[in-house]
């Protein structure tokens, strides 16, 4: 009969694969997944893509600036799964990324393996820490591209220490593919590549096969711009450069400039705070949002960047994202203790093992392995230390961002640990035990809503600005009675999107007077709602109140009361000359009134008017193509027949599918207090003597 420890070498694996697929999915489960960083910003994009299967303009939206191929990957799961509700479908997508996970304690292990046959206990331990690592168990359900970018970047550090044990031109080929796709899901994929070709091109030169390393990195670097180049290229003709970001939009810097942000100096980056295992909170003492008192005394010490590495790959160190504040839940705080104080082994692990490797690269030379593992480590440190420069936001400080070196990490936990082991077998047996601990205590605290912060997720149903954001879900997966419901419950509590949204939804189904009602109450209760610091909150409820008077002057040209849709329209465009659709609405009015006028110089002045709309709605936003449509009636109508035929055939090529507008009119920038249908609606429902196609056609100069 086999032993214990043979039943353990032998089942132990399978039994951890299993739990950690189970725990996982059970998380994708329970976790709302526009909760996550971004996360509606994310299903935005989703949604566009699945909309309209175009790459969008990278400043249109919060999340629209990331490569689309996590995107495409869930918009081809929502169409695949069209008879299952909305929210199902988000979270098929997400769980089949949650468990492509798995390949970082993989990677580990086949590194691991190659360094240390021989050592079962190393080869079951290590990696199932990073099965269980917290971060990965309490991101499992967010929506977002980090975690599919992380895969690639591990599948691609297999790819190069595989084209370095026996290279070929078909490794070569691998990786440039997988590099390719890294950088089509994630800009920060970059580090990877770069330790890639590093490595390569540092070998050939160690080794004096300079032919080889050319004819690798050409083959790796032609597949690779293969699959992601035209994305980059297309931003750098768009922007001038590859790396395209939307921060400097409103909607982004209201909510970043209200956050707390970190000195970001040489300080923070060499201090660690040790208080952090006693209150598990980061940064410890300092609120995230909000004005921060004038009596607070600031601490590098407190704000070290490696503090809230530490505390968010361990913990919800942040708070409220998927356990509550530690300040509001005696139990969150000792779980946060708990795994804080256990994390301490494998962290020293870490360094043990990374300084061993870099000591062995010293007195031994070159490394395959070794040599992979610190380019690739140093490549991430760098790009997330450049990161979290130019964006010192504390809250920007994020595990997730430090994914790609998980593997890494487990192979110097390993080497760590069998050094330990080798010199002090006692304490390596007790660093083994505080290891297996941490992922039992990982288990137990984020399998999440099962013993700690039970109920704490299920408030996000309750809660007026979430139940109108999956309200918006269930619309874009054709669910209009879940949507009304939700966007029903929302409007009860009196949360300005909520009406909007009931609004929109009125509109849609004829109720035209309902719909205006319940925008006007929308209106006069956004100031109410809005945040930011002063300049920004001004300039974001002039924009919102301009967008809510253009939608009103929208339903009442439908109600045909048009000295108040020329009013609405008038003051939108007072409020913000920069919204395309105040201008065309309003030179359709113009337009409409000219049928009616009481002699032909007022009906030309009109028509002369809607011209000057039309225009600068097209400069504002040349893709918007009924613009084109109306101003090639205008046109005609003045008697400019040649100019008219011009912007007919502009209409025809932006309705046949031309360029993509500036604005993502039916999908919403992502940006979650401003998760509207449509808010940048116009008119669309045209009497018939405005057809500008008739009227081109009749024009006679």
């Amino acid at each position: 009969m086999p032993d214990l420890r043979t039943l353990a070498t032998r089942f132990g694996p399978v039994a951890v694969v299993v739990l950690a697929i189970a725990v996982r999915l059970h998380n994708v489960a329970v976790f709302p997944g526009l909760r996550a960083p971004d996360g509606f910003g994310h299903f935005t994009y989703i949604w566009h893509m699945a909309e309209t299967w175009r790459v969008p303009l990278a400043t249109s939206g919060w999340s629209f600036f990331h490569p689309p191929l996590y995107y495409a990957f869930m918009a081809a799961v929502w169409h695949l799964l069209a008879d299952f509700d909305p929210i199902a479908r988000l979270q098929v997508g997400t769980a089949l990324v949650s468990l492509l996970g798995l390949l970082h304690a993989a990677v580990s292990l086949y590194f691991i393996r190659r360094r240390f046959p021989g050592e079962k206990l190393l080869q079951l331990v290590v990696p199932s820490l990073l099965l269980f690592l917290p971060v990965q168990l309490y991101s499992a359900g967010y929506l977002g591209n980090e975690a599919l970018s992380a895969v690639l970047c591990s599948a691609s550090l297999l790819a190069l220490l595989r084209l370095l044990e026996k290279p070929s031109d078909s490794r070569a080929a691998l990786l440039g593919l997988g590099f390719g796709l890294g950088m089509l899901t994630k800009f920060t994929a970059l580090s990877i590549v770069a330790a890639g070709f590093a490595t390569i091109g540092l070998r050939a030169l160690v080794t004096r096969q300079l032919a080889w390393g050319i004819r690798m990195l050409a083959i790796a670097g032609a597949v690779m711009l293969a699959v992601c180049g035209w994305f980059y290229t297309r931003n750098l003709s768009l922007y001038g450069t590859p790396f395209q970001l939307s921060r400097d939009t409103l909607a982004v810097r209201r909510v970043e400039n209200i956050q707390t942000q970190g000195k970001r100096d040489l300080k923070e980056y060499l201090l660690f705070d040790p208080m952090v295992v006693a209150r598990p909170q980061w940064p410890r003492g300092l609120p995230l949002v909000g004005p921060l008192p004038t009596d607070l005394e600031r601490s590098a010490l407190r704000e070290s960047v490696w503090t809230g590495v530490f505390a968010n790959t361990f913990f919800d160190a942040v708070g409220g994202q998927v356990l509550p504040l530690v300040t509001l839940d005696d139990t969150s705080r000792r779980a946060g203790q708990v795994l804080l104080s256990l994390a301490l082994v494998p962290s020293l692990l870490l360094l043990v093992g990374l300084g061993s490797t870099l000591k062995g690269l010293w007195r031994h030379g070159w490394s395959d392995p070794d040599v992979s593992m610190v380019t690739a480590f140093a490549a991430t440190m760098a790009i997330f230390i450049v990161g979290t420069r130019s964006v010192p936001m504390h809250a920007a400080v994020k595990a997730t961002y430090l994914a790609p070196a998980w593997p890494m990490f487990g192979y110097w936990i390993a080497r760590g640990l069998h050094s330990l082991r080798r010199r002090h077998r006692l304490a390596g047996n007790a660093a083994v035990a505080a290891c297996m601990l941490l992922c039992a205590a990982s288990v137990t605290v984020f399998t999440l809503g099962e013993v700690v912060g039970r109920g704490f997720l299920e408030q996000t149903w309750k809660a007026p600005l979430w139940q109108s954001a999956y309200g918006i879900v269930e619309y874009a997966g054709g669910r209009g009675d879940q949507a009304r419901a939700l966007f029903d419950q929302s409007a009860l509590a009196d949360w300005h999107l909520g009406l909007e949204n009931a609004a929109a939804m009125a509109q849609q189904e004829g109720r035209t007077l309902e719909a205006l009602y319940r925008l006007r109450t929308a209106a006069r209760l956004q100031p109410e709602q809005s945040f930011g610091l002063d300049a920004d909150r001004k300039a974001f409820e002039e924009i919102s109140q301009a967008e809510y008077r253009n939608l009103a002057g929208v339903l009442c040209y439908q109600l045909g009361w048009m000295d108040e849709a020329r009013r609405f329209l008038d003051e939108s465009i007072v409020l913000n000359s920069s919204i395309p659709e105040s201008q065309y609405d309003r030179g359709v009015v113009a337009l409409t009134e000219s049928l009616h006028a009481p002699d032909a110089t007022v009906a030309r002045q009109l028509v002369a008017d809607s011209r000057q709309y039309f225009a600068r709605t097209l400069e504002l936003d040349p893709a918007f193509h009924e613009a084109h449509a109306q101003l090639a009636f205008a046109e005609a109508r003045l008697g400019r027949c040649e100019a008219a035929r011009t912007r007919l055939l502009a209409a025809r090529i932006g309705k046949a599918g031309g360029a993509p507008r500036a604005y993502p009119v039916e999908t919403c920038t992502g940006d979650l207090h401003a998760a509207a249908l449509g808010r940048r609606r116009h008119v669309e429902d045209l009497p018939a003597a405005l057809d500008a196609e008739a009227a081109v056609a009749a024009c006679k100069g």
